[in-house]
């Protein structure tokens, strides 16, 4: 793990100071997007010519107690870009997609526009941040035309999107989803394993982007009983947190804050202009020093190898955070930053693990996009059965599973309400969540 009071920027694109108190703890956005697509490497070393470290406008997120909620967008001036002319669309129609290790081809139908319009007039107002909005929504489709694996996952992420909208939003993906997902990784990969070319660039970026938020859409479960942890174990228990990390490779690759990348603009906002929207939660602070200490957070955790204390920060630090748009990155950092450690105590169902794992997912709960409620409903539900089931409610682990249990919908202790209500009586606009 890194020192104790540094960690450089993830995958998901924030730097996180974890010394001191978490009251003066720092998230720092880099510039990085939102997602990922490849296996999980623990200990990533950025040279000082990293494009991570001379991102300008990358400043810390502080005072979040002082900051209001936000009243306009990141971009509150700068409309969407239209769908692309008729032209273009109707253009498409019988182009033949490359397949993967096969000279046949498959040609885009009349379904396949209507697909494609719906991928510019609804997914990708969900998918990214708000500041990339505009570039999978103005540019991707036209990547997709230069370079088809592009075109493949557009059609599975809207697929998918349907179905997920569908009066059947349960049910399995259709043979056009499986069979457009496959062609799309598999030709995706192979570029990766080959020299990137600098017109592949700004493709392999969208591509990774949309890969990601597949797979963290992709749950196979319908209940809690039927999602891990609380399901039989198997071969590809949590496989969605091992492709963690890859991100960092095709960044590395792609550069997309090169000159020539149509995402160094948005990548390269300062963020420091924005009001971070903050989400005070009396239920939160009444929980908050039972957390810290529970976890033993404190100044000197982490340098005698603490699995928990990386996870631990970043939750500390997103607490007083509301989860929107603008905001995502900060919370996917905590997949990002996941230590070695902590990922092998998730898979052995170590209790301290899953309960941080079990708070950030309530966290999420806050976030309404399709790609992410799934999976945190289901897992934040199914951890909560899983250890209220090992642990007595007075115990420490018991207590602390009163948020995640909250935000699930499930009954809390009184005792727990007892400490909010006292904290409602006896705080006048204090803190937001986290004692020094």
């Amino acid at each position: 793990m890194p020192p104790a009071d540094e960690v450089d920027a993830g995958p998901y694109g924030v730097a996180c100071n974890y010394g001191g108190d978490a009251a003066n703890a720092e998230l720092q956005h880099s510039g990085e997007g939102a997602f990922i697509v490849e296996p999980y490497n623990p200990h990533p070393v950025l040279p000082p010519s990293d494009p991570f470290a001379e991102a300008p406008g990358v400043k810390a997120l502080r005072h979040l107690a002082n900051q209001p909620l936000p009243q306009t967008a990141p971009y509150p001036n700068q409309p969407l870009p239209p769908t692309p002319p008729n032209e273009l669309m109707l253009g498409m129609l019988n182009y033949p997609l490359a397949l993967h290790e096969t000279d046949e081809v498959y040609r885009i139908s009349e379904s396949d526009l209507d697909r494609l319009c719906r991928f510019q007039d609804r997914t990708v107002l969900t998918i990214g941040t708000a500041q990339t909005v505009h570039i999978f929504r103005d540019c991707v489709l036209k990547l997709g035309i230069e370079h088809d694996y592009v075109t493949h996952i557009i059609f599975t992420i809207v697929l998918m999107h349907d179905r997920y909208l569908s009066e059947d939003p349960w049910q399995a993906p259709s043979t056009e989803e499986t069979f457009h997902h496959y062609h799309g990784t598999a030709m995706f990969n192979k570029m990766l394993s080959l020299p990137m070319e600098e017109h592949e660039k700004d493709a392999m970026w969208a591509a990774a982007a949309l890969l990601g938020a597949i797979t963290i859409a992709a749950v196979d479960a319908t209940t809690p009983e039927d999602s891990w942890p609380l399901k039989p174990d198997g071969p590809t228990d949590l496989d969605w947190l091992r492709m963690s990390d890859g991100k960092k490779e095709v960044w590395r690759l792609a550069d997309p804050l090169r000159q020539t990348s149509i995402w160094r603009q948005a990548l390269m906002y300062d963020y420091d202009s924005d009001i971070t929207p903050k989400s005070r939660c009396p239920e939160v602070e009444a929980l908050t020093p039972r957390f810290i200490r529970f976890f033993n957070y404190d100044e000197n955790g982490g340098k005698d190898g603490d699995p928990y204390h990386t996870a631990t920060s970043i939750i500390l630090r997103l607490l007083p955070i509301q989860c929107t748009h603008s905001t995502i990155l900060y919370f996917l950092s905590f997949i990002g930053h996941m230590d070695t450690a902590y990922k092998d105590l998730l898979h052995q169902k170590d209790q301290k693990a899953l309960l941080l794992l079990a708070w950030w997912y309530a966290k999420m709960l806050d976030y309404p996009s399709w790609w992410i409620q799934r999976r945190a409903a289901l897992e934040c539900k199914a951890i909560v059965i899983y250890l209220g089931r090992r642990y007595m409610h007075l115990s420490d682990v018991g207590f602390l599973l009163d948020f995640p249990k909250m935000m699930c919908g499930f009954a809390v202790s009184s005792e727990f309400l007892r400490h909010v209500d006292q904290g409602r009586e006896g705080e006048v606009g204090g803190g937001v969540g986290v004692t020094g």
